[in-house]
Formats: structure tokens, C-alpha cells, sequence
């Protein structure tokens, strides 16, 4: 009879063999990995080295994805990738030079082996195995591979740690998010206003929603994005110019007029400036109250409501043609026609001031759009404006320096004796006239001697919208003296026949009185909303400056 292989040692066997395979896999997997890590520091280079290139967002985080994922795949490896036991043993025989006894006891269980040695051969494996320890097992790392790895390391460190100057165009499309989030806020502030406001037809209303609802959406899809976020508010503006109507304000304005007039006839200017509402409850206070009119007051009502209605008929043709009819019923004597016709004029007036409703309405969301497109355009760009103009500002500065210099040298020169200059003493007063193209010559193209040291060399874009009121009125040098030279270098004044544009012409307005006309008007642009929001407080102090 064959005899049974007895499993005990082959048990113990497998039980401590099992430490010594895991120090195995490890090892395996050391060695991989020491020669495969160049290759993600490489790809972990090369990814910042695009950042270099193109913006990037979490350059770092992307940068050390590669090493992640190589990381992953080499636990990956030590973990999952088998190693047989019989396998195990081989190696462990060759490295420990233990002349194969661990797989030949492996191998003889394997395979079922029935000799008389295979007992003897598994507990002298069994006895031997216990001895082992993990330790004895050394790491063998080769180095080369890693002091390859060493130049990528350094240059995705180099590239991670240096100035990038896609930086910059990060942060912009950060603050760009950051301000169309804003932007989109307004919008919804803006729309749910819109739908609360009662005096807007529902067609109106519900374009100007749609128009606002899709900027928002279209904003809420940029990820930073200004051109793409400029040219969607562009489109948003076009959309709302189309619903402007040039007309609108003008048939306002004249409507407005006829209030007032209307006011003057009855004697009750309550506002120094009547609304649309108030012109319609006075056509109709008009129309109830023909009846009690005498024949002379209905015919100068008549002449009056004829003149209006030719002034209006440009601006409100539906309007002046029911004012013109009123006229021609009351020439007639025909009070109920009369009447009728004013109710009539009265609901054009009605629906100009819905038109108008409207219209303000749109103003509203294309100033708005307008707000918005001015803040995106300038986001992200409010430190480098300020060191462009500080960079300028000291350009501008030197370039002063220079010119003052200059002129102190000519200023020098002018002053010796003998070299027959005008001006000096004994000779008169003479004319400065022929310094005047010397002096200007010193002075760089881009500095004015009139304006602050801080303001030149910007160019149009520093230049002042509007000049402080100077009542002098003089620009230049104040000490000269126009006048004709005559022999010997003196001058001969002739009053009253001064070159200067603009004296002694009666056609000219004193200033102080065309004032309150000009302010009146801009005033009543400002309550109209026909100016833009960001412009208004502009026009506010534009004139608070031109002020007498």
C-alpha cells in the first residue's frame, strides 16, 4: 500500500513562508517603482511646462496627477499581483542559498509525490522555514533609475515655484467668474423688479424678462471667459436697442410742454415740471368743463389748442390730430365734439405714458447691461491699471523735470547782456511774441504745462470730461500784453481793438443766463432716465462745477 503524505508540514510550510513572499512583493514592487519614476515625473513636467503655455487652473494639483496615479499603480501592483508559492520558495532558496529545500518540499506536495524520502524532505522544510525571518530578506533598489529621475524632478519643481506668467490670466478669469456672478445677481434683482412693476404692459414685460433670463443663462455657462461674457452682453444690448424707440422721448418731452402750457391757461402751476398724468386729468378737467365757458374763452381754447397742435403734430401725430379736432369742433360750436375730442387726446396721452413706461423700462435693463459690461470689462484689471498709470506719472514726472530744466538754461541765456533781446530794460515794453514758438518748442509732445504732474502722459484716456468754471476765462501767460510794435522795440496799445475772437460781439448769451436753461434740460434728461445710470452722477457734477 502507498503511504498518505502527512499535510502537517506542508502547513507550517505555507504558514511561514507567507511574511517572507509579502517581503518578496514588496521588493517587486520597490524596483518598479524606482524604475518607472521618471516617467510620471516626466509626464508631471510636461504638464507644467504646458502651464507655461496655456492657462492651467490648479497647475500644481495637475502637475502631481501623474505621480498620483503612478503611486496608485505601484500599491496596486504589491497588492494584487500574485506570487505563487512555489515561486516564492524558488526565490527565497536563491537568495537565502538554501539548495532548493523549500521547493522541493513545495513541489513534492504539489505534485503528489509517493516516495519514502517526501516525509523526511517536508519536515526537514517545515523545521527549516521556522527559522527564517523576513529581515534576512534585503530590499535591492537599483539607483540609476532614480538619479535618471532626478532631472525631471528639478524641472517640475523649477517650473511649479517659478513666476508664471499665465498666473496673471488666472487670476483674471477668477475675478471675471467672480464678477459674472455678481452680474447674474443684478440680472435677477433686475428681473424680479421688472416683473413687479405694474405700469408695464405684459408684452414689454415679458420680452424684457426673456432677454434677461437668457443673459443669465448664457453668463451662468462662462467659466471666466471675458470676451465670451462681453459679447453675450453685446448681443443682450442689441436685443434692447431694438425695443428703444427714438420717438418716445421726443413725444414725451412734447407732451410735457403741452402740460405746461396747459398750466399757464388755468393759472394752476402746482410742479415746476407736470407729468403725463397730469396732462391727461387736464384734458379731461377740459372736456367737463366746456360747457361753463364763455363764448370768448372757448374761441381763445380754440386758437390755443390749434397752436399746440401744430407744435405737437412732428412729435404726437394721434395727439395733435385730436387736439386739432377739438379746435376745429370749438370753432363750430360744437362743445360735445369738442369734449369727445379731448377724451380722445387724453387717451393718447394714456398711451404715450405707457409707451413711455416702457420705455424707461428698457433704459433700465440696457443701463443695466451697460453696468455690467463695464464692471466685466474692468475686472481683474484694477492693479494693472494702477501700475500703468503710476508708470506713467513718473514718465510724465521726468519728463517735467527735463522741460523745466530746459527752459531755466534758456531762461539763462536770455538774460545776458548784449545779444539785443526784447524786454530788457530801457527798451520798453516789448512783445514776447517771437519767444513764444522757443518756449513751446522745449515742451514734449505728450506734456501740457497746464495740467498736474500726475495727469501727464496719459493721452486722451486722462483727459477731463468737463473744465472746472474759471470766471477770468484766460488760459496762457497772464503778463503779456497784446499790442503793435513800433520803432525801438516799444509797444502801442489801441484799446477797443483788441484781435481776441468773441469781444465786444452782441450776439453772444451772458453765461449766467443760459445756465438754468442748460441745467433745467439736463435735469429733466436725469428724471427721464434717458441717461445712462453710470453716466448720471458724471452729469450731475458736470454741472455743479459749471455753476456761476
Amino acid at each position: 500500500m502507498t503511504q498518505a503524505i502527512n499535510p502537517l508540514p506542508y502547513q507550517v510550510l505555507r504558514r511561514h513562508l507567507r511574511p517572507l513572499s509579502i517581503k518578496l512583493r514588496i521588493n517587486d514592487g520597490l524596483v518598479l517603482a524606482s524604475r518607472t519614476l521618471w516617467l510620471a515625473l516626466t509626464v508631471g513636467a510636461l504638464v507644467a511646462a504646458a502651464g507655461w503655455i496655456t492657462p492651467i487652473p490648479h497647475l500644481v494639483w495637475w502637475s502631481l496627477t501623474p505621480l498620483v496615479i503612478w503611486l496608485v499603480v505601484m500599491i496596486g501592483f504589491v497588492l494584487l499581483k500574485p506570487l505563487p508559492p512555489r515561486r516564492a520558495a524558488q526565490r527565497i532558496d536563491l537568495l537565502l542559498n538554501l539548495r532548493e529545500r523549500l521547493s522541493t518540499a513545495i513541489e513534492l506536495h504539489e505534485t503528489g509525490a509517493d516516495t519514502p524520502l517526501a516525509p523526511y524532505q517536508q519536515a526537514d522544510a517545515s523545521a527549516l522555514v521556522r527559522q527564517l525571518h523576513p529581515r534576512q530578506i534585503r530590499f535591492t533598489i537599483p539607483r540609476r533609475p532614480l538619479l535618471w529621475a532626478l532631472l525631471p524632478a528639478l524641472a517640475m519643481l523649477a517650473l511649479l515655484t517659478l513666476p508664471n506668467p499665465m498666473d496673471r490670466i488666472l487670476a483674471e478669469r477668477a475675478a471675471v467668474a467672480e464678477m459674472i456672478d455678481e452680474v447674474n445677481q443684478q440680472l435677477a434683482a433686475l428681473e424680479e423688479e421688472l416683473a413687479n412693476r405694474q405700469d408695464l404692459t405684459p408684452e414689454q414685460r415679458e420680452e424684457l424678462q426673456q432677454i434677461l433670463r437668457q443673459l443669465q443663462e448664457e453668463l451662468a455657462r462662462n467659466p471666466g471667459d471675458r470676451q465670451e461674457a462681453l459679447a453675450d452682453i453685446a448681443q443682450a444690448e442689441m436685443r434692447l436697442r431694438q425695443q428703444l424707440d427714438p420717438q418716445t422721448d421726443l413725444r414725451q418731452a412734447a407732451l410735457e410742454q403741452l402740460a405746461r402750457r396747459l398750466e399757464q391757461l388755468s393759472n394752476d402751476q402746482t410742479t415746476p415740471r407736470p407729468t403725463l398724468d397730469q396732462l391727461r386729468q387736464q384734458l379731461e378737467s377740459l372736456a367737463d368743463s366746456l360747457n361753463q365757458m364763455s363764448a370768448a374763452e372757448r374761441e381763445a381754447l380754440a386758437q390755443e389748442l390749434a397752436q399746440q397742435a401744430a407744435q405737437l403734430a412732428a412729435a404726437d401725430p394721434a395727439t395733435a390730430q385730436a387736439l386739432q379736432d377739438a379746435a376745429q369742433a370749438l370753432e363750430r360750436g360744437d362743445t360735445q365734439a369738442a369734449a369727445q375730442a379731448l377724451q380722445q387726446a387724453s387717451q393718447q396721452v394714456a398711451n404715450a405714458q405707457n409707451a413711455a413706461a416702457d420705455q424707461r423700462a428698457v433704459q433700465q435693463a440696457l443701463a443695466n447691461t451697460q453696468v455690467a459690461r463695464q464692471q466685466i470689462a474692468q475686472a481683474g484689471q484694477q492693479g494693472q491699471n494702477q501700475q500703468a498709470q503710476q508708470g506713467e506719472g513718473q514718465q510724465a514726472q521726468a519728463g517735467q523735470n527735463q522741460q523745466g530744466q530746459g527752459q531755466n538754461q534758456q531762461g539763462q541765456g536770455q538774460g545776458q547782456p548784449g545779444q539785443g533781446q526784447q524786454g530788457q530794460p530801457g527798451q520798453g515794453g516789448g512783445s514776447t511774441a517771437d519767444n513764444l514758438g522757443q518756449q513751446q518748442s522745449n515742451v514734449p509732445g505728450n506734456v501740457d504745462p497746464n495740467r498736474p504732474a500726475s495727469q501727464q502722459g496719459q493721452g486722451s484716456n486722462g483727459d477731463l470730461v468737463y473744465q472746472p468754471f474759471r470766471p477770468s476765462g484766460q488760459t496762457g501767460d497772464p503778463d503779456f500784453i497784446p499790442g503793435q510794435q513800433g520803432s525801438g522795440g516799444s509797444s502801442e496799445i489801441r484799446p477797443g481793438q483788441g484781435q481776441q475772437s468773441g469781444m465786444n460781439n452782441p450776439s453772444v448769451v451772458p453765461y449766467e443766463q443760459i445756465f438754468p436753461e442748460y441745467q433745467r434740460t439736463a435735469t429733466e434728461a436725469l428724471e427721464r432716465g434717458s441717461v445712462p445710470i453710470y453716466l448720471q452722477d458724471l452729469v450731475r457734477e458736470y454741472f455743479s462745477r459749471l455753476e456761476p
